[in-house]
This record gives structure tokens, sequence and C-alpha cells, in this order.
């Protein structure tokens, strides 16, 4: 399906509906799609989607799969929004492919029994309030499973901010060359061009003593996009460079951390780096962490400016960009399902730490954020 972005705008809320797969059916799924027996599963957490870790016999019928992975695959069942968008598969599995080249770890897709990297099938939906257009069918594919932890599940510090922030900076040079029309074209809510229409569409689900501060955000947002825009430099973005979707691992004894997996694409689009780096820092801020806030946002641009060096307009934009991603999860956390077993939607629906670091930012001036001392 193939829009414009008014269309996608307009639509994407009849459009979406969160498939309800079970581990019975993701079991099925497996063996009828991918020819594969599977021997262990478990749900991973997720937002829009269903994801499930398998491991599979090493007996099974895909000619596309020599030795099995002993770290097992990811099933991934996809929302009815981005399956049904044109290209969307082939362009991310391009990314990932490409990032794997660079010598990124990214998971890598698994071509099925009919030879393709992913398939849309009619499959069951959650219900929802609003009205979901029932004939859209969810994609699903198999990629590699990274082994690694959410870096929101370790304990942070400023070397953690540090490579975090490098880590986007490599993906940011690893895309610079990559060629991609599809990709280009790709529609997602976190683009910053939909910015005020996806924030707009659900500030009034706020309480109403958190209104004015995403309010606040969203009146002087026009102009500064405006005007710093045309001197953004521009590329291929991650599009949502969060604390879940990057993966930490021991690399010796002591048990020290390195941060170098990157987890779900789904958001990936054409766009400022600036925007790219300001969402990261906007979750960031957020984060349990023994170190000021402000000084975790220091070290995260260090990170990235060891790898890539931010331009003057770039380092301006960079505060409003945090704003504009505080007032994202913000409104989302209105709207996700209050399921407890489900660690990622718990914690997205918390709204008082998203308020309470907008009124943090709203009282530093953009000079004063990029003066915090951190190693260079």
């Amino acid at each position: 399906m193939e829009l414009n972005d008014d269309q996608f705008m307009s639509q994407a809320g009849d459009m979406m509906a969160k498939p309800n797969v079970s581990e019975d059916l993701a079991v099925e799924l497996a063996k009828r799609i991918y020819g594969l027996q599977v021997t262990e599963i478990k749900r991973l957490n997720s937002f829009n989607d269903k994801n499930f870790h398998i491991k599979v016999s090493k007996d099974h019928q895909n000619p596309n799969i020599g030795d099995v992975l002993a770290d097992g695959y990811t099933l991934k069942v996809m929302n009815t929004l981005k399956s049904n968008l044109k290209g969307h598969f082939d362009a991310i599995h391009g990314a990932m492919l490409r990032l794997h080249e660079k010598g990124l770890r990214a998971p890598q897709p698994i071509k099925n029994l009919e030879e393709k990297t992913w398939k849309l099938e009619t499959l069951p939906l959650q219900e929802t309030e609003g009205k979901v257009a029932k004939t859209l069918k969810c994609g699903i594919h198999l990629l590699t499973y990274i082994p690694g932890v959410p870096l929101a599940t370790v304990e942070t510090n400023e070397n953690m901010f540090f490579q975090w922030g490098e880590l986007l900076a490599k993906f940011h040079t690893s895309m610079e060359d990559f060629d991609c029309p599809a990709l280009k074209k790709q529609h997602t809510f976190l683009n910053a061009k939909h910015f005020r229409e996806s924030v707009n569409w659900l500030v009034g689900g706020l309480p109403e003593d958190a209104k004015p501060h995403v309010e606040n955000v969203l009146n002087r947002f026009p102009s500064e996009y405006k005007k710093h825009i045309s001197d953004l430099p521009k590329g291929f973005l991650h599009g949502d460079f969060n604390d879940q979707n990057i993966l930490v691992r021991t690399t010796d004894e002591t048990g020290s951390y390195c941060a170098d997996g990157i987890l779900d694409f789904d958001e990936i689009h054409h766009g400022p780096y600036a925007w790219d780096l300001g969402m990261l820092l906007g979750h960031a801020i957020l984060m349990k962490k023994t170190l000021d806030p402000l000084e975790a946002v220091g070290h995260a641009v260090a990170g990235y400016q060891s790898v890539r060096r931010l331009s003057k307009p770039e380092l301006l934009f960079l505060k409003m960009a945090m704003e504009c991603r505080l007032c994202q999860i913000c409104v989302v956390s209105t709207i996700v399902d209050r399921d407890p077993s489900n660690s990622y939607i718990v914690e997205a629906a918390k709204l008082e730490p998203k308020i309470e670091m907008l009124k943090l930012l709203s009282n530093v001036d953009n000079e004063s954020l990029l003066n915090i001392p951190t190693p260079m």
C-alpha cells in the first residue's frame, strides 16, 4: 500500500492493529512458513507487534538455512500498519544487511520456504476501541537473534552513555552511502515532519496539569524547525534509538559492559541526524542513574562526537529535538495497553518522570546544556 504523507497521517489510526498471536500460533507459523521445528519459545517485549525468541531443531526443511544458529531466531509478527506499507520489509532488511557489512551487530533476515524474507498472513488481531481495517494482513519475518540484554536493564554510568552516543554515530556513518529510494519514502510517526500532527492527535488524553508542558513545545517547534532544518545534515535515521533497542553484553571477567547491538528497525527513515540524536537524549535523560540527568546527556553527546562531529546548527537544534521526543513518549503513555507482564509497556505508561524532565529542560537554556563538562 503506497501512501503519501497526508494519507499516512490521516489513515494511520484506522490501519493500525496489533496482532494477537499466541506461542502455539507462533510455533505453527515457524513450521509452515520457515520449515522450522521450534524446541523453545519465549515471548519478547514489544509495543505494537508480537515478537518471539525461538530455538529450533537441527532437523529442518528450509533449504536457505544450513546449520541452525545456537542462539536461535526472532520471529516477528508486525502490526497491520507497518505490514502494509509498500516496500517496508525490503527496505529495513536492506538496512540490516548494510549494517552487518559495516561490522555492526544487527539482526539479519532469513529467507522462508518461498525464497522471500517476509510474508503477509491473515491473523487474529488484538481488540481495540478504534476502528480497524480488518481486511489488512500482518507481516511475518524471521531474523537472527542477537545475544545481549537491553541497555535499559543494566546499571548505567558515564561510559555506557558515551558508548550509546558512539553507537548511534556509527549507525549514521555506516548508512551514509546506502542507496535505497524506497527507504527515503518510508513513513513513521517519529519523523520530525510529523511531530506536531502525531502529538496533537493524542495530546487530549493527557491529564490537564501535564498538557501545558507538552503544548509549550508544540507551540515553539514550528519556528525552531523552520529556522534550522535547511542547515541540518541529513541521512538515514534509526528513528527509535532508545535504551530498549540497544543491546549490551559483558566483555571480560570484570563484567564490564559493551553497548554494541542494535534492534528494531521499523522506524528507519530519512531526516536530520540531530533529530535522531535528540531522540536518544530524550531517553538518556529519563534513565535511572547515579549521575545527574544533564551530565548523562553530555556523555552521550561526547560519545557521538567521538565518531561524527556535530555542526553548529545541529548543536543548536538538540534541545528542541530532546523536548520533542519527551512529548512523543508523554502522549504515548496515555494509549499503551496496561499489561503488567510487559516491562516495556509498564515503563512506557509512566507519565510523571517524562513531565518532570520536560520541566527540567524548560529551565535550561541551550548554551548551558551544551556547556556541561564531559570528556571529549
